[in-house]
């Protein structure tokens, strides 16, 4: 078997044995990792994921009813100019609603709270 310089082979050292070794080991420890991680991942209710699935679809309504008002626009404007009034009007929309949760609040955000330290 010929050597590729700069190539790296885990059988090539100790044979056959030692490939399967090294790649029994790497998925024990990715399944240990998952494992971990699905564990600390907290136990949703059938509401919370439902209110969720609620909100993914009000998003995509969302994005729907954008896309109409561009293409009512650009029924009387060209399509890109729709979409740009369109995006500038939603970039000020949402400046105003960020500046008065700004005003609102006289102390800053929370910090989020590492669970695990």
């Amino acid at each position: 078997m010929a050597e590729t310089p700069g190539k790296f082979d885990p059988t090539a050292i100790t044979g056959f044995a030692a490939g399967d070794q090294l790649n029994t080991v790497i998925r024990q420890q990715i399944e240990t990792a998952m494992r971990e991680t699905l564990g600390r991942t907290p136990k949703f209710s059938k509401r919370m994921k439902m209110s969720a699935g609620a909100a993914l679809l009000g998003l995509y309504g969302g994005a729907g009813l954008v896309a109409t008002v561009i293409l009512l626009l650009a029924l009387a404007i060209p399509a890109w100019s729709a979409a740009l009034i369109v995006a500038v009007v939603l970039l000020v929309a949402a400046a105003v609603v960020r500046s008065m949760a700004k005003s609102r609040s006289g102390e800053p955000p929370v910090a989020a709270v590492d669970p695990l330290g």
